[in-house]
């Protein structure tokens, strides 16, 4: 269900008829998002076209911006970023970026908001797939299933091979989530269904009072969060305070056997301190983020003993790319009609992304 979130009063009057929209996405985006649609059904009385980002240069990208001149730009992951000479231009159109993906980074700049552009990605409609990955993580990692085909090699199966992998369960165990934003939100209910025996949360600036509604235990402190737990799963906004505050000091607070897993930001934590956790073999370590993504050939995390790594699939699944699809059109109506945009991004939350 759409949780319209609207962050600038009331929505504007739009003449649908004075917008042109620009579908800015590859043919691959097109089949993967739009598998059984006409997206630019979804302009209505505006006018519209469409490029291949891909199919261009960043010279190629800028003329045809300037061609064109659209309004509106429906973008994906090959988005180019908006040349700040048309930003800064008398001619400049856009008034907003509806963006299929997540991270903004790529296409979005300060200067776009400060000439008044919205902006909106897939916002919560796929929070619930992030979750799911962060169960299947905390799980894999108390059933040990990095070992299990090193087990099934080694045959004659006794309950000596429980005792190697150091099975444990999910129940009566206290989870400390870091963060609470709407992924946590999404975390905390799964986790109900396993019965543990208490789930906690800290998010730098977030009320007691909000988490505590929402049926979780309110840790005053990241450290007391850290040490009060047998799981910890990371789904944290990336902010300048909370840059690398997991650190040595604040891993060290977990109870050995411990369980740490991170979906949220990559740099919120000291990737070297998490190599030192795994050659200790101290902890049980999953992570779906990292400080430089997709994860290079020769990063030391590939070859950490005892690292449980995903490479960034915790967002849509395959088969809700097309729900992603959908509301990001879902959006563009809403615009033309001039009715509230749902999960728009603002500029203070675009200032976090990574």
């Amino acid at each position: 269900m759409r949780s319209p979130v609207y962050l600038h009063g009331a929505a504007p009057v739009v003449d649908a008829s004075a917008e042109h929209v620009l579908f800015a996405f590859s043919d691959r985006e097109q089949a993967l998002f739009f598998p059984e649609a006409r997206p630019e059904l979804a302009a209505g009385r505006a006018a519209w076209s469409r490029l291949d980002p891909e199919s261009l240069d960043a010279e190629g990208w800028a003329d045809a911006l300037r061609e064109r001149r659209p309004t509106v730009l429906v973008t994906a992951w090959s988005a180019k970023p908006v040349p700040v000479d048309w930003i800064d231009s008398d001619d400049f159109s856009l008034r907003y970026v509806c963006h299929i993906t997540g991270s903004l980074k790529k296409i979005m700049s300060d200067r776009l908001y400060a000439r008044g552009v919205r902006a909106t990605n897939w916002g919560a409609s796929i929070n619930h797939t992030v979750a799911e990955h962060a169960l299947l993580l905390v799980l894999a990692l108390l059933r040990g299933a990095a070992q299990w085909p090193a087990t099934i090699a080694q045959g004659g199966w006794t309950v000596d091979h429980v005792e190697r992998l150091r099975s444990r369960t999910l129940r009566g165990k206290r989870v400390g989530l870091h963060g609470f934003g709407a992924i946590a939100r999404e975390i905390a209910p799964l986790l109900a269904s396993f019965r543990p025996e208490r789930v906690s949360a800290y998010s730098r600036g977030v009320p007691p009072s909000f988490i505590v509604e929402h049926g979780v235990q309110s840790c005053p402190s990241l450290e007391r969060l850290f040490a009060e737990s047998d799981v910890v799963i990371g789904c944290e906004s990336l902010t300048p305070e909370n840059r690398g505050s997991v650190d040595a000091r604040v891993l060290g607070l977990l109870a050995d056997d411990a369980v740490f897993v991170n979906v949220g930001r990559g740099q919120i934590v000291d990737e070297t301190a998490l190599l030192a956790e795994a050659a200790s073999g101290r902890l049980r370590l999953g992570l779906d983020v990292f400080h430089r993504e997709p994860l290079p050939a020769d990063s030391p995390l590939l070859a950490a003993p005892g690292i449980l790594l995903s490479p960034h699939i915790a967002g849509p699944t395959w088969d809700t790319y097309r729900v992603c699809g959908d509301h990001a059109l879902d959006n563009l109506r809403d615009y033309l009609d001039g009715k509230p945009l749902d999960g728009e991004v603002a500029a203070d939350f675009f200032a976090r992304m990574t």
